[in-house]
Formats: structure tokens, sequence, C-alpha cells
């Protein structure tokens, strides 16, 4: 069963990332994007209502706290996420977002006595030259606002900052309470992105009803994804599970941007690739 999470999870994941491909060219700032944002949460939210049940009544105050700090990540990822698959493929947005594991990684040997070895120790060392090298510019002329390294690494210190919650929520005095604790999160960044929206620039336009339906798949993969890697998260090493999940997460992300919006891989994103997977395989490694 924990074999079969962890795959569904994978293909969960992947497809996150391909849908969040389609809705990222909406400028961020705008009425559209925030909208489409809080159907994702709110889409996230709803499907783990019917794929679950849960007591609300007998919910504690550290986990609410816990959802609240969830939520605001949530929200730091998934829009940092989507404002950097504008300019950058799927396969390498994908590599860099993924290489957040190391936060959870490092938490599980700093925390809950999870063993770091030396071949993990260089792992995650690996991590900063894939970092600096999708950092330089795909393109000599390319402008500086176009740049998408920067909403990537805050997507990337977030999605690692996910994970890390995760850990402590399940080795809280109250890890039974996952289900609330991530229907609430996604709750309460629905219903942040929603009042963003009504200060936002811009109006309701015919193309966002197009996006409607891949935002709420995005909400549906991110939120069935977040409940298997709670749970898997409380199963597994961190050095272990997220590796995985993450390793085929980047592979299924490059196939899917290379077939479905014939992505080209450049030798810097091949450079980007080796060094991340490396890096993953040597972490993984016991």
């Amino acid at each position: 069963m924990t074999m079969f999470f962890l795959i569904s999870s994978i293909i969960l994941s992947s497809v996150r990332n391909i849908l969040s491909k389609s809705i990222s060219d909406l400028n961020f700032g705008t009425k559209q994007f925030f909208i489409i944002q809080s159907c994702i949460f709110a889409c996230g939210s709803l499907i783990l209502v019917f794929a679950t049940s849960y007591n609300f009544d007998s919910t504690s105050l550290l986990t609410s706290i816990y959802a609240i700090i969830y939520s605001l990540l949530l929200l730091s990822a998934q829009y940092c996420y989507t404002v950097a698959l504008k300019k950058g493929n799927v396969g390498i947005c994908s590599v860099v977002y993924s290489l957040g594991f190391i936060f959870p990684t490092l938490s599980g040997s700093l925390f809950w006595n999870e063993k770091l070895t030396l071949l993990k120790i260089l792992g995650i060392l690996m991590v900063i030259p894939a970092i600096i090298v999708s950092g330089s510019s795909r393109n000599t002329q390319q402008k500086s606002g176009d740049n998408y390294i920067t909403p990537l690494l805050i997507a990337m210190l977030s999605s690692g900052g996910l994970g890390v919650v995760q850990k402590i929520q399940q080795n809280s005095p109250y890890p039974d309470e996952k289900t609330c604790f991530l229907i609430s999160a996604f709750a309460f960044a629905s219903i942040i992105s929603f009042l963003i929206s009504l200060f936002a620039k811009g109006d309701m336009q015919i193309k966002l009803k197009k996006k409607l339906f891949s935002g709420a798949g995005v909400g549906v993969a991110f939120g069935l994804s977040n409940l298997l890697n709670t749970v898997l998260a409380g199963k597994l090493d961190s050095a272990v599970f997220f590796p995985v999940l993450n390793i085929g997460t980047i592979l299924f992300s490059i196939i899917a941007g290379v077939v479905l919006f014939k992505e080209k891989i450049s030798r810097k994103d091949l450079a980007v690739l080796i060094l991340g997977i490396t890096a993953i395989l040597l972490i993984t490694c016991t």
C-alpha cells in the first residue's frame, strides 16, 4: 500500500506540473490570476472532503495553527511556481522545485534522528551547482524582468517548507488529524486568494472560463498528492521518501514537457537534470 501511495503521488504531482503550465500565461497580480488560484485551492479542499471522512469537532488548536502556516506555504509555492512556468520549461522548473526536498531531509536528521551519511551530504551540496546552472540565462538577450529563477527559488523554498510542516504535523501529538489539517490549509489558501482577487486589477475575461478546468485539475492533483505525501511523511524516512517522490516527478514532467509543450532540452538544461538527479540519487543512498 505504501508503494501504491508513492506511485500515485508521483503521477499526481506530475499532472499538477503539466496543468500549472497551461495556466501560467495569466499575469501575476491580475484578478484572473488570483481567481484561478482560488479555484485551485478550493478544488483541492473539496476533493479532500469527498475522499476522506473526518470529524472536525475534535480538531486541536495545534493542528489549526499548523494548517494556517501550511496555507501560507501553499500560496507561496503555487503562486511562484506558476509564475516561473510562464518563462521556464516544465522539466527544469520541476527539477529546481523538487530540490526543495533537501530541507525536510535535513530536518529529519536534525530533529527526528534520521541518519545523514557522507553521501547524503555530498548530494545536498550538489544542489548548489544545480541551482546556479539553472539560474544562468537561457538567452543572453533575455531581459532581467523575464528571469524566472527568482520566483522558482521562492517556490523551491516553499516546497521544502511544506515537507517540513508535513513531518512536524505527523510527529505531533495529533497525527490522525492530517485530513483536517490539509482541508483547512487548502480552504484558507482559497479564501485568501479570493480576497486578494477582489482588490486586484483587471476584470473577468472569456479566456478565464477556459482556464477553470485546468485550475480545477491542478487543485484535485495538488490536494490528493498532499494527502498522500503527508501520510507517507509519517511512514518513510525523509531521506528516502522525498528523493524518490521528486525524481519520479521530474522524469514524468520532462517527458510531458517534450511531448505536450514541444520543449527542447539544451545543454544547460541537461546539466541541471544530471546534477539534480545525481544529487537525489546520492541522498537516497543509505
